[in-house]
């Protein structure tokens, strides 16, 4: 393996831990499921990247195989993820549908690498990658709407994102026609390796960039129509507790009983508040 291939894979390894490591501090603040989509996604490119690191050492040729059919598998298996992850900003995720192609990232790459061979699994590897790349450019498409009114001004991002995706994949298959070793491991050729991997961690940080972003766009979002929310709720509890004030004010002949309902109205809005400022503090 090159120098600078194996550079590139650990810069990739650091950024997706970043990810990973986002993903993680964004769920435990929000407790949103995207992020556990997010946390999977992210984990399974590490893993991939980990192994394949294996390649590019002097190993065994059922090794390199093994190490070969673990990286095919958990790079489609991370966009399930990721694209999961984006679709949950917009749609209402069916988790049966999410697990059934699972299982069938998991199991039909193993039958065809035990009844066909690692080539194929290569071939359905590319198919699906490429496929996953153009997933994550239409499917917001068919409801743009609801995506851009739910992630806002982070859509620049997406679009961002979108570009790199675009220029990777023709360029993927150009540069796999030039050179035919998966992931340039055995390439020696300095020039093809910049070229594949740079839109790779351009992507990778972009991806991660927008996730942060829709994050933060979101919280602030929500925090806003609390505000709003909790400012209006107080508004009425200071409204009721200054009538209640002034009719006792006004009106000194009141007998006991209405005295005591009045009084009854005030001790419950300031619990009502008390509540409120409550929820305020745990936000």
């Amino acid at each position: 393996m090159h120098e600078l291939v194996f550079f590139s894979i650990i810069i990739l390894i650091i950024i997706r831990l970043i990810g990973v490591i986002v993903s993680i501090e964004f769920y435990y603040e929000s407790k949103s499921k995207t992020y556990v989509y997010f946390f999977f996604g992210w984990n399974s490119w590490v893993i991939s990247l980990v192994f394949y690191i294996f390649i590019g050492i002097e190993l065994s040729p059922d090794l390199v195989d093994f190490f070969l059919l673990i990286n095919y598998i958990s790079g489609p298996i991370a966009m399930l993820f990721i694209l999961t992850g984006l679709a949950s900003y917009y749609l209402e995720i069916k988790h049966y549908m999410v697990l059934g192609t699972l299982l069938s990232l998991l199991l039909f790459p193993l039958i065809i690498f035990f009844t066909l061979g690692l080539n194929f699994v290569y071939y359905i590897n590319r198919i699906l990658t490429f496929s996953s790349y153009l997933n994550f450019f239409l499917l917001p498409i068919f409801k743009f709407k609801d995506f851009k009114k739910k992630i806002g001004k982070s859509i620049r991002w997406y679009f961002l994102s979108c570009i790199s995706i675009i220029y990777y994949i023709p360029l993927s298959i150009i540069l796999s026609i030039i050179d035919e070793s998966y992931g340039l491991y055995s390439s020696e050729k300095i020039d093809i390796i910049i070229l594949s991997y740079i839109p790779i961690i351009l992507t990778t940080i972009l991806l991660i960039a927008f996730m942060i972003h829709v994050e933060y766009n979101i919280s602030f979002g929500q925090k806003r129509d609390l505000k709003d929310m909790y400012s209006h709720d107080l508004g009425n509890i200071l409204q009721i507790i200054e009538s209640s004030y002034h009719l006792i004010k006004e009106n000194e002949k009141l007998d006991d009983e209405k005295k005591i309902e009045i009084r009854n109205i005030i001790e419950k809005n300031f619990k009502n508040a008390g509540d409120l400022l409550k929820e305020i503090r745990d936000l």
